[in-house]
């Protein structure tokens, strides 16, 4: 396995940890809290309500479509998402019984797909958001992805007075 690539998985399985520890934590009742809705609240037309499980749900369902869509994309692709599939999965998540549970087993499944990649793939590129992309660059914007969203769910729980656990202490005690 490339370096690069075992440095991601290591550094991407921690975050994705974390943030779950924090939303396992995290009352029920402040998970669709808004704590203010304007014109400004929202992410394009695909967070239309800013909320703690809104923003998680937006980065497990990006997440496993990318994983998927990159792991045998051609040289030059550009990435979409079938709208249809984004919403099964989001309203999947949305009404799961244990949703940091099913985001856990999704996330083994990107961590499987992510994982197989060959130096090959990993230097194809892709174009996404009007950018061109090598996968291996692609693959840290979507930690970079994960990071947004993470401080996005750190301020929503803070509004809604719950502690935010300290970001450093949630990590494993060796990272890559």
């Amino acid at each position: 396995m490339p370096q690069e690539l075992d440095r991601f998985l290591k550094l991407f399985d921690a975050l994705v940890e974390s943030n779950n520890s924090w939303l396992a934590r995290t009352p029920k009742e402040k998970l669709e809290w808004v704590p203010f809705d304007n014109e400004n609240m929202k992410f394009g037309d695909r967070i239309s309500v800013i909320t703690i499980k809104s923003v998680y749900i937006h980065t497990i369902a990006g997440e496993h479509l990318w994983s998927r869509i990159l792991k045998d994309c051609a040289d030059g692709a550009s990435l979409k998402f079938a709208r249809d599939e984004v919403v099964a999965l989001s309203d999947r998540l949305t009404t799961a019984k244990d949703l940091v549970d099913e985001a856990m087993t999704l996330h083994a499944k990107n961590m499987s797909n992510f994982g197989c990649y060959t130096d090959n793939q990993l230097a194809k590129t892709v174009e996404w958001a009007g950018r061109k992309w090598t996968i291996m660059g692609f693959l840290w914007g979507i930690y970079s992805h994960r990071s947004y969203h993470l401080g996005n769910i750190d301020i929503l729980m803070r509004e809604a007075n719950e502690e935010a656990p300290d970001f450093f202490s949630n990590f494993k005690p060796v990272m890559a």
